[in-house]
């Protein structure tokens, strides 16, 4: 399961993600993160069966965390399945099905947003 924490200005004042792994003892991948001085976000990858248990572990002031579902959004209107997407996404996000339509996979995504900024068709977009 994926996870998006937000941190405002106390939150990040913090090792927050540090402290719920010591507490939870469960293990997370940090799959991307921007932290700053003033506020930041990470994108955590943690076993569905552990998730409870982390983000009880993780709730504090300044954190925010919500599970990241649907990151990306694919117009099926406005794709003409070219594949660009699927040669320069490192995470493997993107296939083709038998009929050669795209196939999203978001739960592989790390919001890089590479494959948005390169679709010449503007289909893709990343919600985070």
């Amino acid at each position: 399961m994926k996870l998006m924490v937000e941190f405002d200005s106390d939150g990040v004042q913090y090792p927050n993600i540090a402290a719920a792994i010591l507490r939870s003892g469960v293990m997370v991948n940090v799959e991307r993160a921007l932290i700053d001085g003033d506020e930041g976000w990470a994108l955590l990858d943690v076993d569905d069966k552990d998730a409870d248990m982390f983000i009880t572990a993780l709730s504090r002031k300044g954190v925010s965390i919500r599970i990241q579902k649907d990151a990306v959004s694919h117009n099926r209107t406005d794709c003409v399945d070219c594949g660009l997407c699927i040669s320069i996404c490192q995470k493997q996000v993107f296939s083709f099905d038998e009929n050669w339509q795209l196939v999203v996979d978001s739960e592989r995504c790390v919001l890089c947003g590479r494959c948005a900024t390169y679709c010449p068709q503007r289909a893709l977009s990343i919600q985070k």
